[in-house]
């Protein structure tokens, strides 16, 4: 059975990213935490790229 590998990584956000998130995630109807997991996963993947 293969498994993923995690990296733990802090992320700092200003009150006014928070305050887009809480937006965002209310117009979409998506739970915060959710989006939150989709912007880093987006963010972790920009980083791969520009490290290839």
């Amino acid at each position: 059975m293969a498994t993923d590998q995690f990296e733990h990584a802090t992320f700092y956000l200003t009150r006014k990213q928070v305050n887009e998130i809480k937006e965002l995630a209310k117009a979409n109807q998506i739970s915060r935490s959710a989006l939150v997991r989709m912007i880093i996963r987006e963010y972790l993947a920009k980083q791969g790229e520009n490290k290839s």
